[in-house]
Order: structure tokens, then C-alpha cells, then sequence
């Protein structure tokens, strides 16, 4: 039971370190789009063509969605976009590419 344990244990962790792994390799190796407020923070991440991620405080997002407007619109024109409804929408917002 012990030996069982301890196999289901190397297996979780093994997962949070994949896990934390690719999330650092998408952070190092996309652009960013830091937005901050004191109504709430989102970093959205991204290369040419797509959004590869994204973090939120106070602050909801959906990825997949936003997704299908970058397919019809373009990376650029989406993210001015963004940043034009995140300033006009919250109390103090500003955004800054990276």
C-alpha cells in the first residue's frame, strides 16, 4: 500500500512540474499585454497568430472566445481593441505591451 502511495505521489508531482513548466515556457517566450486597474489585472499572452494564454486577478476571460475574434480580426487589431474597451471600462485602466 505504502509502494502505491508513493507511485500515485512521484505521478502528481511529476504533473504539476509538466504543468508548471509549460506555463513558464509560454510566459518567457510570448509577447504580453499587461493591463492593470484597481478594478482588476489581466496579462494576456501572445505570438503572430494567437493568444497562448493569460492571467487574471479579480477579473474573468475567456480564452477560447476571445480566440475566435482574434481568428476574424487579426492579433493587432484585437488587441488595440482590447485595450481600448479595458480602458473605457474600468476606473483607472491602463495597458502595456511588453
Amino acid at each position: 500500500m505504502k509502494k502505491i502511495l508513493m507511485i500515485i505521489g512521484g505521478i502528481m508531482v511529476a504533473l504539476v512540474l509538466i504543468v508548471g513548466g509549460i506555463f513558464l515556457f509560454t510566459s518567457l517566450t510570448s509577447k504580453k499585454l499587461a493591463c492593470k486597474s484597481s478594478d482588476g489585472d489581466i496579462t494576456i499572452m501572445y505570438n503572430d497568430k494567437k493568444i497562448t494564454g493569460y492571467t487574471a486577478v479579480n477579473a474573468s476571460y475567456d480564452r477560447e472566445e476571445q480566440q475566435k475574434v482574434v481568428d476574424r480580426v487579426g492579433i493587432e487589431a484585437y488587441l488595440d481593441e482590447f485595450e481600448q474597451w479595458f480602458k473605457k471600462n474600468t476606473s483607472d485602466g491602463t495597458c502595456e505591451r511588453k
